[in-house]
């Protein structure tokens, strides 16, 4: 399948070389591209400052000390593309379209998905899946997905929202396996996360190719090894491919 390569402008917070720190591909290298702007308020974001708009995108490298390059917002997918393949090496595994939430952008998304699969680089999309019918879209232009479910205990969205962003998830992560993406399907679990929530989730992914990853949550209402063990045995009771992974880019000390 072809597209004609667009030169959309969106909001950029970073593009950085690092390690992926999450999920089944951690300790993959990748080329960050992280968007700015999220529709929703997850208790544990670990990234708030990239909840709203921001001023500048900036171009990272682990060897300096100070970014690359430091662009004003709005920036054009060509300027993103260049700097990606700019920070491109030997070695790298894909490029991770993060945020943020890139489906708040969805057609600079597009556009920046396009734009890698023109210059053959695989593409890493990470969302939280709130509109399927906006990530439906970016289907065809990436290899893997990693959509983030939002349990009703992470307070992410008013009470009355939570089903039909829970429901857009779970269509996003259909949509993917269905056609062939390698789909990740994350949760962050906190102490207080019971295993009534993990067994619904489970309900709801059955008969869906998708690895489920149980995320712990960092700080103060991280989960104890005996909830860890709670969780996943709930989880194992009804699909076989469920793995507890931490976020491991914070112990490497990396971006």
């Amino acid at each position: 399948m072809t597209r004609r390569r667009t030169d959309e402008v969106g909001v950029l917070a970073e593009i950085f070389s690092s390690f992926q720190g999450e999920g089944p591909l951690v300790g993959n290298r990748q080329v960050f591209v992280r968007t700015a702007g999220c529709n929703l308020s997850c208790s544990y974001c670990d990234s708030p400052k990239f909840r709203c708009e921001v001023e500048f995108c900036e171009v990272l490298s682990p060897q300096a000390s100070a970014p690359l390059q430091r662009a004003d917002n709005p920036v054009t997918t060509s300027w993103a593309m260049e700097e990606i393949l700019g920070l491109w090496a030997r070695g790298t595994h894909s490029v991770s379209i993060t945020g943020g939430e890139p489906l708040c952008q969805p057609d600079f998304a597009l556009s920046l998905a396009t734009g890698c699969a023109a210059e053959g680089l695989p593409v890493y999309f990470e969302t939280n899946g709130y509109s399927a019918s906006r990530f439906r879209r970016l289907i065809p232009w990436i290899d893997f997905a990693a959509v983030d479910i939002k349990l009703q205990s992470h307070r992410s969205c008013p009470p009355d929202r939570w089903s039909r962003l829970f429901e857009n998830e779970i269509s996003c992560i259909d949509g993917a396996t269905r056609s062939g993406v390698a789909t990740i399907a994350k949760t962050v679990i906190l102490d207080a996360t019971t295993s009534e929530e993990i067994e619904q989730l489970c309900d709801r992914l059955e008969g869906l190719d998708a690895t489920l990853v149980l995320q712990p949550v960092s700080g103060d209402k991280r989960p104890g090894p005996e909830k860890l063990i709670q969780l996943h045995q709930a989880a194992s009771e009804h699909r076989g491919d469920v793995v507890i992974i931490p976020q491991a880019h914070k112990m490497m000390g990396v971006l």
